[in-house]
């Protein structure tokens, strides 16, 4: 396996840390200026869009988690599924993804976040 796909795939696992740590600094270091985000049921979200509703659910968390089940990396790609929870003082948010995260020069150029729809609506409505 080539030294870029591993390093791809180092990337994606530092890249959930940081949302584990709560880490805005990192998340955001993480990606290029220019990145385009695409989240399913939101649709295309700028850098700034993204990265302001990743800081409000994130902050406002007491505890995160994260858990990467699998990865496949080609190229400049890595698609990886991950089982999440947020702690919240009034509740528990649980939910799967499934990403696609385009990497470029070290920097996350492109992501695409597929969760449980269901789960992410009936979240939002508490």
């Amino acid at each position: 396996m080539s030294t870029t796909i591993e390093s791809n795939k180092a990337l994606v696992y530092q890249y959930s840390q940081a949302v584990i740590d709560g880490d805005m600094q990192a998340i955001e270091a993480l990606q290029h200026p220019d990145v385009k985000w695409w989240v399913l049921g939101r649709g295309e979200l700028s850098r700034e869009q993204f990265n302001a509703a990743v800081r409000d659910g994130l902050l406002s968390a007491e505890k995160r988690s994260v858990i990467v089940t699998g990865m496949t990396a080609e190229g400049d790609r890595v698609a990886y599924e991950a089982e999440g929870e947020m702690v919240f003082a009034d509740r528990v948010y649980c939910n799967t993804y499934h990403n696609l995260l385009v990497i470029r020069d070290g920097l996350i150029v492109e992501g695409r976040e597929y969760m449980d729809i269901l789960a992410s609506t009936a979240a939002r409505l508490r």
